[in-house]
């Protein structure tokens, strides 16, 4: 597969992935609207973490939507003029965003258990909905990640790869 083929496949699935937590975060969203009217405590619990998942989903999946069609078509404007150069800039790109992806992949999962812990320990029915709110808050962040961590990881194996000898400009 050539490199801008690769650029515009992965641009394709990240907004996917960003359609994706739009529309899920318009459903919590009126489930928040629910809650909040209700008069179930333990249910009140989970607006805070609640809203917290909807500023990632709605929010991150917005500006995902947003710049990553924008990055495709740069990286691909470089790549026609300085395939080279352009290559470098997605290394660099993929490998900074999968240091922070795995760093964050290996810390949700230990915030989740916490929140579980925290769920016997405490009395409160509305800390007891709060931590129960983190640990599904966790849970989707980890999900979430792991989408783009493992689509940055393909990239990062397709640069390594070499499509510069994929081209059609290529002397191979």
């Amino acid at each position: 597969m050539e490199f801008t083929d690769y650029t515009n496949a992965w641009a394709k699935s990240e907004v996917y992935q960003g359609k994706w937590m739009i529309g899920i975060g318009i459903l919590i969203a009126i489930a928040f609207g629910q809650i909040f009217r209700s008069d179930n405590i333990l249910l009140k619990g989970t607006l805070v973490p609640a809203g917290l998942l909807l500023a990632i989903l709605l929010g991150y999946g917005s500006y995902i939507i947003y710049s990553r069609p924008a990055h495709a078509k740069e990286m691909i404007r470089i790549y026609q003029h300085d395939p080279e150069e352009a290559i470098k800039i997605e290394m660099t790109k993929h490998i900074k965003d999968n240091k922070a992806g795995n760093m964050l992949m290996r810390t949700y999962p230990v915030l989740m258990l916490i929140s579980i812990v925290a769920l016997w320990l405490v009395t409160s029915s509305y800390f007891k909905g709060m931590t129960v709110g983190f640990a599904i808050l966790f849970i989707s962040a980890f999900i979430i990640d792991n989408g783009f961590v493992s689509r940055s990881n393909a990239f990062i194996a397709f640069l390594n790869s070499g499509p510069l000898h994929t081209t059609p400009t290529s002397t191979r």
